[in-house]
């Protein structure tokens, strides 16, 4: 659990960073794996639990958030 932890957060503080780079499709990389990586578990069945769905989503609006959040303090800059 406690890796689980880290993990989530080291993809957050790389989310941070990138989405503050000039490049606007850098703070879209993550997004997008995140993105794809449930999609391709939702077809294989892997997952199919309703309320992991319900945390993909969250996790997917937390990324697109700092994302957004990175985009307006860099035109603010």
């Amino acid at each position: 659990m406690l890796y689980s932890f880290l993990i989530t957060i080291v993809i957050l503080v790389i989310q941070f960073f990138l989405s503050r780079r000039n490049n606007v499709y850098l703070g879209a990389i993550l997004p997008v794996v995140y993105l794809v990586t449930f999609i391709y578990l939702w077809f294989s069945e892997t997952l199919f639990i309703k309320s992991t769905l319900l945390a993909a989503f969250a996790g997917l609006a937390a990324l697109l958030g700092i994302w957004i959040n990175g985009r307006e303090s860099l035109k603010k800059k």
